[in-house]
């Protein structure tokens, strides 16, 4: 099974993007490469293809989308190319892009409106092995979406940093972290002033060896905890639920590297999603 992946320098955010169609007044898929959640690009009907591009060549091994409002029966299919999207480089092939989403068990719109509830579905696809491209191709379909269209919020892509040792058992968690107040009236009744909803994912890796402290403080330095991340606790199983549980995009909280043995260090992740 794979260790926990984390993709901590988005090339998507580098990127060009386009969209094989557009809804007429929606948001252009320029906004694929900002952060904020509740903006999404929307097709004009249950499938679209997104293309990537960089002036300068690009290392990518994963590719996360966190907030997106596909069913259970929709595919994805990632090419990347060089050469001005000459040379193929990779073909992911056409695969089940998140068939246990918990989007299926949402009550309401399964729209973009819908995201800042915790109403969405994620996306992740792993390539082989790092390419170095300029170009990426990404095919989503999904014919039975209920509103007919896909609206989109985020592509995250790059080169992602799994460390030799899996996160422990211990201290694995999910929050649900549900914004909303709630106050007594004067007459005694329990009043909602309904609230926003995001994730927090807490997880120790107990055990790093040097190699991988190294490049952690590296990571840890570069993203401090301004910059958004993207994190796969239990990667590779996109028909799995737990990927779509244990996915998080957002940023981290500060915390430390200790110190166990010669050469053997570890540290503890929380990470606020977007």
């Amino acid at each position: 099974m794979a260790n926990v992946r984390i993709i901590y320098n988005n090339a998507g955010e580098r990127a060009t993007i386009t969209a094989s169609t557009t809804a007429s007044g929606s948001l252009a898929a320029g906004t694929l490469s900002t952060n904020p959640k509740s903006l999404a690009h929307r097709s004009t009907g249950s499938s679209v293809t997104y293309t990537l591009t960089w002036a300068n060549s690009e290392e990518i091994n994963g590719v996360i989308i966190p907030a997106i409002n596909l069913s259970s029966t929709a595919t994805i299919r990632v090419r990347t190319y060089i050469n001005s999207g000459s040379t193929l480089k990779h073909d992911s092939g056409t695969i089940t892009a998140c068939i246990n989403t918990p989007l299926n068990n949402w009550y309401g719109i399964k729209n973009v409106n819908a995201f800042p509830y915790g109403g969405l579905s994620k996306v992740a696809v792993w390539l082989s092995e790092i390419y170095s491209v300029t170009s990426m191709v990404i095919d989503i379909i999904d014919t039975n979406n209920s509103v007919g269209y896909i609206d989109c919020s985020r592509i995250v892509c790059g080169k992602y940093w799994e460390p030799s040792y899996n996160v422990s058992k211990n201290g694995l968690e999910l929050t649900i972290n549900d914004t909303t107040q709630s106050s007594r009236s004067d007459a005694g009744d329990l009043i909602s002033d309904r609230g926003t909803i995001h994730e927090i994912i807490t997880f120790n890796l107990e055990v790093i060896n040097k190699t991988d402290k190294e490049q952690l403080i590296s990571i840890m330095r570069y993203i401090g905890t301004y910059r958004n991340i993207a994190v796969s606790i239990i990667p590779s199983s996109n028909n799995n639920r737990d990927e779509q549980d244990y996915i998080i995009y957002g940023k981290r909280d500060n915390s430390s590297i200790g110190y166990l043995v010669h050469n053997f260090y570890q540290n503890s992740f929380s990470i606020t999603g977007w």
